[in-house]
């Protein structure tokens, strides 16, 4: 099997950590830290973004708060619009103005809509090796989980829980090592009404193999049961995503099968033991379907992430089952390159919203890539965010109050790696803000890798590398506004 899925041990965790954009494209590396700002983009289709001052990188473990500015606009009332952006009045050709020119206050020094960034986390563990947050989920309360990897030493890692308060600041942190010493991590989690936190993810075996699995936790992360599954035919295996619906847990994820491809695979998990109620696979005709994302629909069951055809292509694919299992439709797009990897209902109409990667029509590279389409599947509206045709991704997307939209992601600049991106979105696919950044000391792997919507803020939780400390985790929470 080529190392494009299946990377050999030395360079799997890179690949783990570093996400599903690394399976599918190479990049180049680059040099540079900018915190991209962007202003309100009126055309669905395509948007655009500006570069401004240069973020600060926080202190490990605590979170930094940005206040945001405590005197309001005054509008003009009378007379011409101010020529001067930043003296606090709201002009015609302004969309605000708080008088400053701080970027990331919600308002920057070009008078445009911004992030208003509340505070920033940040943990690296005690060997200096590389942590990720691969995904998060907020309670009812407020309180915000964390779910990742923790690297132990070059060759091992622990799957990481933490628990913060919705402030930022530090409830606990765990880790979790593999009974067997080997490499393990989590790549999703949810919270019940309870508090209850159930992870997915994956253990490695000490033939190089690896099983999927699924673990409960109290809401104080002391540990519950364990779901771990495998075949005798089965080669790499990872649950990649979790679902909480029909008094049931929902996995999906996929499973390397020696010379035969990937199969997707979906399953069902009795909430008291985690064992599978049963258990789906497909290759959907093709020789390698990965799975990526998992939403409960009118229809039953919406998975979906990326299907590999003859010439080493991915396209886009969405599996329809129903709550029984069945698969009952599959759909996989004829334009290659593109893939989902996250989705969620908007709207009272059966309507979704997928987030992944789109490599357009006659375009070297691929975009971070937004969608809304109707039950059907039917395209609505699509959102690019293409930045000089250099590598771009979306991870995830949550969808709030009045149908608005928070995606998170990456992408590279010219002259830089990876950038962390958010982006807030109105349901008509209109840009209300982005929002990037690059740590300027190493310039590395900056990846947004999750996003949730929270009662009074948002979150992006992903990973940034610090120089001498390799990938830390990095949380950061935005007003919803």
């Amino acid at each position: 099997m080529s190392n494009l899925y299946r990377p050999d041990r030395a360079a799997r965790l890179a690949v783990l950590s570093l996400g599903p954009w690394l399976l599918l494209a190479t990049a180049c590396p680059s040099d540079s830290t900018t915190t991209t700002d962007s202003g309100t983009d009126t055309d669905p289709t395509t948007t655009t973004s500006d570069t401004t001052d240069p973020e600060v990188t926080t202190t490990t473990g605590t979170p930094t708060t940005t206040d945001a500015t405590t005197d309001a606009p005054t509008s003009a009332t009378t007379g011409p619009a101010p020529a001067v952006c930043g003296d606090g009045l709201v002009g015609e050709a302004e969309v605000c103005d708080d008088g400053n020119d701080e970027p990331d206050d919600g308002c920057n020094s070009k008078c445009e809509k911004t992030a208003n960034v509340l505070w920033t986390y940040m943990h690296n563990g005690a060997a200096d090796e590389f942590d990720s947050a691969r995904a998060v989920a907020i309670d009812k309360t407020g309180r915000i989980i964390l779910a990742g990897i923790e690297g132990v030493s070059p060759a091992d890692t622990d799957a990481l829980l933490i628990a913060l308060n919705p402030d930022g600041t530090e409830l606990w942190r765990k880790t979790y090592p593999d009974m067997l010493g080997e490499r393990n991590g989590f790549e999703h989690v949810v919270v019940d009404d309870d508090g209850n936190i159930f992870a997915a993810g994956y253990e490695e075996m000490p033939d190089d193999s690896a099983m999927a699995v699924v673990r409960s936790f109290d809401a104080d992360g002391n540990e519950g049961w364990s779901f771990v599954d495998g075949s005798p035919v089965m080669d790499y295996a990872s649950n990649r995503r979790l679902l909480l619906a029909d008094g049931a847990l929902y996995s999906t994820g996929q499973e390397d099968m020696l010379d035969m491809g990937t199969q997707m695979t979906v399953r069902r998990h009795d909430l008291a033991t985690g064992e599978a109620v049963w258990k789906t696979v497909t290759q959907a005709d093709t020789f390698r379907v990965l799975g990526y994302l998992l939403v409960r629909t009118d229809a039953g069951l919406l998975t979906g992430g990326f299907a590999v055809d003859e010439d080493n292509m991915p396209h886009p694919v969405l599996i329809t089952l129903d709550i029984d299992g069945t698969i009952v439709d599959s759909q996989i797009e004829d334009h290659p390159g593109g893939g989902w990897f996250d989705a969620a209902p908007i709207g009272d109409a059966g309507d979704l919203v997928l987030v992944g990667r789109l490599a357009p029509e006659g375009v070297t590279g691929v975009d971070f890539g937004l969608r809304r389409v109707g039950p059907d599947f039917t395209e609505k509206w699509t959102v690019t965010k293409d930045y000089e045709f250099l590598f771009g991704l979306g991870n995830g997307v949550a969808v709030g109050p009045d149908e608005r939209i928070f995606a998170s992601g990456f992408f590279q600049a010219p002259g830089q790696f990876d950038n962390a991106f958010a982006g807030l979105f109105a349901g008509d696919g209109t840009e209300i803000w982005t929002h990037t950044y690059n740590n300027a000391d190493i310039d590395l792997y900056d990846d947004g890798e999750a996003a949730a919507w929270g009662p009074d803020f948002l979150v992006l939780a992903g990973q940034s590398n610090v120089l001498g400390e390799d990938l830390n985790v990095w949380v950061r929470a935005f007003a919803t506004d």
